[in-house]
C-alpha cells in the first residue's frame, strides 16, 4: 500500500506531461510524407492540405516526397519514424490495402505499423470510358457488344496505376465481357490512343481521363464507386449494372504506431477543418476525389481495415499472384 501514492503520483506526472505536450505541440516543423513525386495530383492535394493544417495548428507542416516502389519507400520511412507527432503519412488504397495482396513481403506492416489519423477522401474511383465512335452508351451495352464481338474489343489501362488494372479485371470477370487488356505505363499516351480510336475502351482514374472526356473524344459510361461522383452525376456506378461491384478507393492520413493519442486528435481536427472549407471539396473533385469529411481516428481505422479485407477478398476471387 505504501507504493500506491508513488504510483498515483507517477500516473499524474505522465498525464500532466501529455497535456503539456499537447499544449506546446508543435514546437518544430511537422513532416507529411507523400508517396509520389512533386507535381503529381496526390502531391498537389497534400500541399494544399499541409498549408491549411499549418494554419490551424499554428505550426509548420511540410511535404516530403518519397516516390517509387509502389509507395513502399514512403510507407517504410513513415513506419520507422519516431512516434512523436512530427511525422505523418498521406497514404492511399495502394499503400495500405493493395500492396499487402500484391507483394509477398513488405518492409512495413499496414496493420501494425500505423495509427489512423483522418480520412481525406473516401471516393477515388476508376472510370469506364469508351471512344466516341463505339456504338455503346451504357455499361450494359458495352458488355453486350463485347459478348457479340468476342475477341475484338480491347481496353487500355495504366498498369502502374494501382487499382486500375484490378478494376478492369474485376469488370471483365464479373461481366463475362472477355475484353483484351492493352497495358500502358504512361497515362498520357494511354488517353491519347483511346481518344484517337486506336483502343476503344479506357479504364482509368477520373483525372487521367478528364482531358479527353472534356473534349468529347471519349465518353464516360460507368464508375467504380458506391455512389455517383459529384461532378459526374449522370454517370451510373458499375454496381447499378453489376451488383456489389464497388472499388471506391481512399486517401487518408496515418502516423507511426505509438504516436500520442492527443496529438493524433489535434491533427484529425485540423484535417477536418480543412475539409469543411468551401475550397477543399472542389480541389478534391478536380483530381477525381470525393470526401465525406475527416471522420474520427477510430472511424478512419475501421474504414481502412474494411478496405484491407475487401482487397484480400478480391485477391482471392481474381487469383492475384503476389510478386
Amino acid at each position: 500500500m505504501k507504493k500506491l501514492p508513488l504510483i498515483l503520483a507517477a500516473i499524474g506526472s505522465l498525464l500532466l506531461s501529455a497535456h503539456a505536450m499537447a499544449q506546446d505541440w508543435p514546437t518544430r516543423p511537422i513532416k507529411l510524407i507523400v508517396p509520389t513525386g512533386p507535381g503529381a495530383a496526390t502531391d498537389v492535394m497534400a500541399r494544399v492540405m499541409a498549408n491549411e493544417v499549418s494554419k490551424t495548428l499554428n505550426g509548420s507542416v511540410f511535404v516530403e516526397n518519397l516516390p517509387g516502389a509502389s509507395g513502399i519507400t514512403a510507407h517504410q520511412a513513415a513506419a520507422r519514424a519516431a512516434p512523436d507527432g512530427y511525422t505523418f503519412l498521406f497514404t492511399n488504397t495502394s499503400g495500405l490495402a493493395l500492396n499487402p495482396v500484391a507483394f509477398k513481403s513488405l518492409p512495413y506492416d499496414p496493420a501494425r505499423d500505423f495509427t489512423a489519423v483522418a480520412m481525406v477522401a473516401d471516393l477515388g474511383p476508376q472510370l469506364v470510358s469508351v471512344h466516341k465512335d463505339l456504338p455503346v452508351k451504357s455499361l450494359a451495352e458495352l458488355i453486350a457488344y463485347a459478348k457479340a464481338n468476342p475477341g475484338r474489343l480491347d481496353y487500355a489501362v495504366d498498369i502502374t496505376a494501382g487499382a486500375a488494372p484490378i478494376s478492369a479485371r474485376l469488370l471483365n470477370d464479373r461481366s463475362g465481357a472477355k475484353m483484351s487488356e492493352v497495358p500502358y505505363r504512361s497515362a498520357a499516351q494511354m488517353g491519347q490512343d483511346v481518344a484517337a480510336g486506336r483502343v476503344p475502351v479506357l479504364i482509368s482514374s477520373i483525372a487521367a481521363s478528364r482531358a479527353f472526356t472534356d473534349t468529347g473524344d471519349i465518353r464516360p459510361i460507368a464508375i467504380f464507386s458506391s455512389r455517383r461522383f459529384p461532378t459526374l452525376p449522370n454517370v451510373p456506378t458499375v454496381a447499378e449494372t453489376i451488383p456489389d461491384t464497388v472499388l471506391d478507393g481512399f486517401f487518408a492520413v496515418v502516423a507511426p504506431a505509438g504516436t500520442p493519442a492527443n496529438l493524433i486528435q489535434k491533427f484529425n481536427q485540423a484535417v477536418a477543418q480543412f475539409l469543411r472549407t468551401e475550397d477543399a471539396p472542389k480541389r478534391l473533385a478536380d483530381i477525381g476525389l470525393g470526401t465525406s469529411g475527416a471522420g474520427t481516428p477510430e472511424s478512419t481505422a475501421k474504414y481502412i481495415a474494411d478496405e484491407q479485407q475487401n482487397w484480400r477478398d478480391l485477391a482471392k476471387e481474381l487469383k492475384i499472384e503476389q510478386q
